[in-house]
């Protein structure tokens, strides 16, 4: 007697890749048992599966809200293989980068199991000064006065001997938000490159992922959490404005989220935590152990938040990011309390459309008459809110929040620059994006042609940052002693 196989309600069709050769194959994505998995088959490595959510209820209304296209204002490439394999960006891709990423070195001092790009350390690239200026001459015709922020990576950008001219140069290039990733090895060991780091204006973002020994070592490849606070203490006691980015990893750290996310709450210098789910591909992503038992997904973590956070943000205080492909970023904003009240989700006061709509012209929240019209019309609300919808003792402290904030923002006689505004707003909220990037297993294409995170090129080109880590930096000779060859691109969805 044949079994009984489960029943499965298509959601949605795509094309993603085989997990083996890479090339374009058409993909089912389907509803079982409340969950969502990814389905494919590739004619020479069979059929492959994977889950792509816990909760099919979350993915469809998430995947249902429609971002604000803002499509390239130049495109470098036509459509040949179709996508992912003509990146440049070409006539397919729907959004403008709003995170360019400069990709400074291929030199790295850690080599850490869960790492999703390539690096070589063996001849290393570094990028010389000539071709940097070249990529903010692109990116500054492209988006003029819009481009207000950039991320410096490598391997470990920190390697490069001429780091901090490149941060330099792009603080005087007029970009407000300059960052950099890091592990954080050389801010632990000098303190003036620290206190260099926060003359510049330059901002950190920290790879954290654990306050355990085993964790720690499992993921990092090396045991780092003294290094971890080592670097974090000096960043808060030169004031350095610091993200902090933990790998979350089922079964690895998903238990430590709330820890982290207190870390990243208490910390005066630290403006953002930006979590991200782990993905195996990469350098060592493709063999990292336990692998495949612990993948998690966007529903998990924000649940794991909510659990951890005894409440503090619940799955409903998130909403996606307008820029970006829906299930690419989930976003909570906090407003913070100057008298030492806890944190107030910002969906507590406004709605979460209007929310969204705030996060409408940058991937993250700024000052705008959109942000000012709607604290302002929050205020009016709490005064008329009934109890039953807002405590009346949370609605009188979010009031007198909001209030001063509106004060500081908007003194009266003057106009702040952007950059004391942007101050001013960032010391009165904190922002938290969990953000789930694509391996060969879970590659989705429609999510690629939404993508507005790149890595970009002093020729001008770009390439979306997920297709760049699975398919597009094995390729190139400045991070593999031994690049690989394309193969035929078969399978590429067209537009």
């Amino acid at each position: 007697m044949s079994a009984v196989l489960p029943a499965e309600a298509l959601l949605h069709e795509t094309t993603s890749l085989c997990r083996v050769c890479r090339n374009g194959v058409p993909a089912r994505v389907v509803e079982r048992d409340g969950q969502v998995f990814m389905h494919k088959t590739c004619a020479v490595h069979g059929a492959q599966s994977v889950r792509l959510s816990a909760s099919a209820e979350w993915y469809v209304r998430t995947r249902d809200i429609a971002p604000v296209e803002a499509p390239p204002p130049r495109l470098s490439r036509a459509v040949e293989h179709g996508c992912p394999f003509d990146c440049g960006a070409c006539p397919s891709h729907a959004q403008k980068i709003r995170m360019p990423i400069v990709t400074l070195t291929s030199a790295c001092n850690l080599d850490c199991p869960i790492c999703y790009v390539r690096n070589k350390n063996e001849g290393a690239f570094h990028m010389d000064r000539a071709a940097f200026e070249r990529i903010l001459a692109h990116l500054k015709a492209d988006h003029g006065d819009a481009l207000d922020l950039i991320n410096l990576t490598g391997g470990e950008p920190t390697q490069h001997p001429d780091f901090l001219w490149f941060l330099e140069r792009a603080r005087a290039a007029g970009i407000r938000r300059v960052s950099f990733c890091t592990n954080g090895l050389r801010l632990a060991r000098d303190e003036a490159f620290v206190e260099r780091i926060a003359a510049l204006g330059g901002r950190v973002a920290l790879s954290f992922d654990s306050f355990e020994s085993e964790a720690d070592f499992a993921l990092q490849g090396a045991h780092l959490l003294d290094v971890k606070h080592r670097a974090l203490a000096l960043l808060e006691k030169h004031a350095v404005h610091t993200t902090l980015i933990p790998v979350m990893t089922l079964g690895v750290n998903d238990h430590e989220i709330g820890r982290i996310i207190d870390l990243g709450l208490r910390a005066p210098n630290i403006r953002h935590l930006e979590v991200h789910t782990i993905t195996y591909t990469g350098q060592g992503g493709t063999t990292f152990d336990p692998a495949r038992a612990g993948r998690i997904d966007l529903f998990t973590v924000l649940q794991r938040i909510e659990s951890q956070t005894q409440g503090l943000l619940t799955v409903d205080d998130w909403v996606p990011s307008p820029c970006a492909h829906p299930l690419c970023y989930q976003i909570a904003y906090l407003l913070m309390d100057p008298e030492g009240g806890p944190p107030v989700p910002f969906t507590r006061f406004m709605p979460r459309e209007t929310l969204y709509a705030c996060l409408s012209d940058r991937l993250y929240l700024e000052p705008s008459p959109r942000l000012d019209a709607a604290l302002t019309a929050a205020i009016d609300h709490l005064w008329s809110a009934p109890p039953e919808e807002i405590e009346p003792a949370l609605a009188e402290r979010v009031m007198r929040i909001l209030r001063g904030l509106l004060a500081e923002l908007f003194p009266e006689g003057r106009r702040l620059t952007p950059e004391d505004a942007l101050a001013v707003s960032e010391r009165a909220t904190k922002a938290i994006y969990v953000h789930s990037h694509m391996d060969e297993e879970t590659f989705d294409t429609e999510r690629v042609r939404q993508c507005c995170d790149a890595d970009v090129y002093a020729d001008g080109s770009s390439i979306p940052v997920c297709a760049h880590s699975v398919l597009y930096r094995d390729k190139e000779a400045e991070f593999m002693v031994t690049p690989n060859a394309w193969g035929d691109r078969s399978g590429g969805a067209k537009p």
